[in-house]
């Protein structure tokens, strides 16, 4: 990835739904698109967005170093917290 240029992240922030016994979209949650450098063993985050209605997550920010990038769910009274994988990205 080219340093400076702008980069899509997106996710999907899903629940079980127990009368259909499926996952379904998780809409109009709050979640935090975070990021760590590589090297580095902590998170900060880089904004914070809200899910569509159908629980889709998408955003844009500048790629400037290596590091990885994740989405972070802080829960809600029904629903416990989580945090996806991080993605890495190589900045050249």
């Amino acid at each position: 990835m080219k340093k400076g240029k702008t980069i899509t992240v997106t996710g999907k922030l899903s629940r079980a739904n127990w009368e259909t016994h499926k996952n379904a979209g998780y809409a109009s949650q709050s979640v935090k698109l975070q990021f760590r450098k590589k090297g580095s063993s902590t998170y900060t985050t880089v904004k914070t967005i809200k899910t569509s209605s159908t629980g889709a997550l998408s955003t844009t920010v500048k790629a400037t170093v290596d590091g990885y990038f994740r989405y972070s769910f802080a829960g809600t009274s029904t629903t416990p917290a989580v945090n996806a994988a991080g993605d890495f990205i190589d900045v050249k």
